[in-house]
């Protein structure tokens, strides 16, 4: 067993070095952007195939990259990003929820409600589908469901790799049916106003997507409560301990800690929602209202216990993912691989409309295999396609929506989503990286077929039609 592990490793490394030596020799771009192309290819590698914490991968890339002649720069501002501060503002506020005494509570609700594993999944789609409307951010709503799926582990130990499946999973599938479901829908968007006289409003959106993400949700949750995955509980879960959480039959009134941190957490969301208003920046907003629920005369949680619920690991991958992709932009990778893309599309024939959506859908679907980071592939995508439809005379709304729908899949390893990340990080890691590539098997096909479904049935007579 070792030797075929060895063996097999030897031969990727091997790969990585013709690889590189293929792409110093022979592809067309500067020194800076062949590094930041190999680095890239680098970071992958020890993502999927190596034991290295994926935040420490992602950052002895970085420092890679500057030993090879990348400004350091590179490396220190990886940290200066809006969704860094977004991500560890969202998991204080997780781990006051858990302090407060209101994951307890939760815990003593399932105990009477939820007795029935077909109760709990639907209890799990409200409310992710809830926060959807509210949270504008996939890590920020894996973060703050991370108590509740405490609460559904201790009430059904045996699914706990179903459960830590099916809550990251749906947060991304639901991600299609709002505008601020994901920051990559406002970029998109973004793009699509600054280069057309196009844009997509908020009705729009949820009118196009809302049909989408709840129908490709109900069938992933069906496609794992009947899948044999759930009969596979991770090692980690099973060697321990249920979670040791009194129960209560009998609902006792809030406690003061309780209600301070509702109150809180209610004013938090009520910013979220009136940005537009305010004008502040919901990372801002996510930091400002953590760092006011640690304030010590409010007794909700200390400074070091909230900073040690901090998924660090997860904050550097993120960190240093969106700084890699960051560089194939700056060293002019990306525009050398649309540049070569575009060179092999100009000779196509005419085509019929169903012809490019699957094409699109298969793209876009496929994309979060190269750039892990959900923001970046709407930064490369986005600009690509509106090419893409100038030359072939398409909507251009029509494209970026289905793009952006298409960009939303990411489920095939954990450092594709950051809401998976979250929960393939717990000490009690609910899945394992063979149990998710085993899902997406099914997944994936289904996700881009029902794209192309809802292209020939629904969008293309809702305004959505190619051409």
């Amino acid at each position: 067993m070792l030797a075929n592990v060895s063996f097999s490793h030897l031969w990727i490394w091997i790969s990585f070095l013709c690889l590189s030596f293929y792409i110093f020799l022979v592809l067309d771009l500067s020194y800076l952007g062949k590094v930041s192309i190999m680095i890239f290819i680098l970071a992958l590698i020890l993502f999927i195939f190596s034991n290295l914490p994926a935040g420490l991968a992602g950052m002895l890339c970085l420092i890679g990259a500057v030993l090879l002649g990348v400004p350091d720069s590179i490396l220190f501002e990886s940290l200066n990003q809006h969704i860094v501060w977004l991500m560890i503002g969202a998991f204080i506020i997780s781990s006051v929820i858990e302090e407060s005494g209101l994951l307890t509570r939760l815990v003593n609700w399932f105990s009477r409600k939820c007795h029935t594993e077909k109760r709990a999944s639907l209890f799990i789609l409200a409310t992710i589908q809830l926060m959807t409307f509210f949270i504008p951010s996939t890590s920020s709503r894996a973060a703050a469901m991370l108590p509740i799926y405490q609460a559904i582990k201790t009430q059904f130990p045996k699914r706990a790799t179903m459960y830590g499946l099916m809550i990251p999973i749906l947060i991304l599938t639901m991600t299609n049916t709002t505008l601020i479901g994901a920051g990559s829908h406002l970029i998109g968007i973004g793009i699509l106003e600054g280069q057309t006289d196009k844009s997509i409003s908020y009705i729009d959106f949820v009118l196009w997507g809302l049909p989408f993400g709840l129908l490709i949700s109900l069938i992933a949750a069906v496609i794992l409560m009947y899948s044999p995955i759930k009969q596979q509980p991770m090692k980690e879960v099973s060697d321990k301990e249920p979670v040791d959480i009194e129960v209560d039959v009998e609902q006792t009134p809030l406690s003061s800690k309780e209600r301070k941190a509702i109150i809180l957490i209610g004013i938090t969301i009520v910013l979220w929602v009136t940005e537009s208003l305010h004008g502040l920046d919901i990372a801002f907003v996510t930091i400002l209202m953590a760092f006011c629920m640690l304030i010590p005369q409010l007794g909700l949680i200390t400074w070091k216990k909230a900073l040690s619920e901090v998924s660090w690991s997860l904050i550097f991958f993120v960190a240093s993912a969106t700084a890699l992709g960051e560089l194939l932009i700056k060293y002019g990778v990306v525009k050398y691989i649309q540049d070569q893309i575009l060179s092999l599309l100009n000779g196509l024939p005419v085509m019929p409309a169903i012809v490019f959506v699957i094409i699109l859908s298969i793209i876009s679907v496929g994309s979060h295999l190269l750039i892990t980071s959900h923001t970046t592939r709407a930064v490369v995508l986005v600009p690509t396609v509106l090419i893409f439809a100038e030359t072939f005379e398409l909507n251009p709304m029509s494209v970026v929506f289905i793009t952006l729908i298409g960009i939303n899949y990411c489920l095939t390893l954990p450092v594709s989503s950051k809401a998976l990340l979250i929960f393939y990080e717990l000490d009690d890691r609910p899945f394992n990286t063979s149990q998710l590539l085993k899902l997406n098997m099914w997944l994936l096909p289904i996700y881009v077929v029902f794209m192309v479904l809802m292209y020939l049935f629904y969008w293309q007579f809702i305004g959505l039609k190619l051409k």
